[in-house]
Parts: structure tokens; sequence; C-alpha cells
């Protein structure tokens, strides 16, 4: 039987890297926190009192994503999964901090 972490690994790497790109930019936080007031809340929440942080959320909703997607695709028969190029585990985050290039641009050409 051969091993599905490499499925796992690869799936996961690339799902993750898109998800968070989507998640940053359209604020998909699976949570959020309030540091002045000590107040996580579920999904994005605005602010009661000062700044209110998504990474934590983004990161998780990220992770579970890739997670998910991982787990999905070891269920594949192994004659599908073989044919995953292990290449995305390096392409899709290259791609995803070209994007982030081009989404943050704006803070360093104004």
């Amino acid at each position: 039987m051969t091993s599905r972490f490499p499925v796992f690994a690869v799936t996961f790497a690339a799902v993750y890297a898109a998800v968070y790109y989507f998640a940053v930019d359209y604020n998909w936080a699976l949570f959020s926190y309030g540091p002045a007031v000590g107040k996580w809340t579920l999904f994005t929440a605005p602010a009661s009192a000062g700044p209110t942080m998504y990474w934590y959320g983004w990161i998780a909703t990220a992770a579970l994503s890739g997670a998910l997607a991982g787990l999905v695709a070891c269920l594949l028969p192994t004659s599908v999964s073989r044919h995953l190029w292990s290449g995305f585990a390096w392409l899709v985050p290259m791609g995803a901090m070209a994007a982030f290039a081009y989404l943050l641009s704006g803070y360093w050409t104004r």
C-alpha cells in the first residue's frame, strides 16, 4: 500500500495558499479578535473598541479548507491521485505570493 501523505501534502499546500489569498481579499475570517476588549467573535465582526484582528481567522479558514481538500484527495483512487503533480506544492503558493504583491501594491505605490 502506498503512502497517502504526499497527496495530502501537495493538495494542502496548493489549496491553503489559494484559499488564504481569497480569505484576505474577501475577508473570509473564521473568527476575529478584538484585542482592546479581549473579545473573540465567530466570523468577521466590526470593531467595538479599537482595531479588530482578522489574521488568525484567515489562517484558520485556509488551514481548515486545505485540510478538508487534502483529506478528500486522499480518498481518491490511487490511479487518479498519482497524476497529481508535486509542483503544485510550490507553483500555487508562488502564484499566491504574486497575487498578494498585486493586492498590496497600493501600499507602496501611493
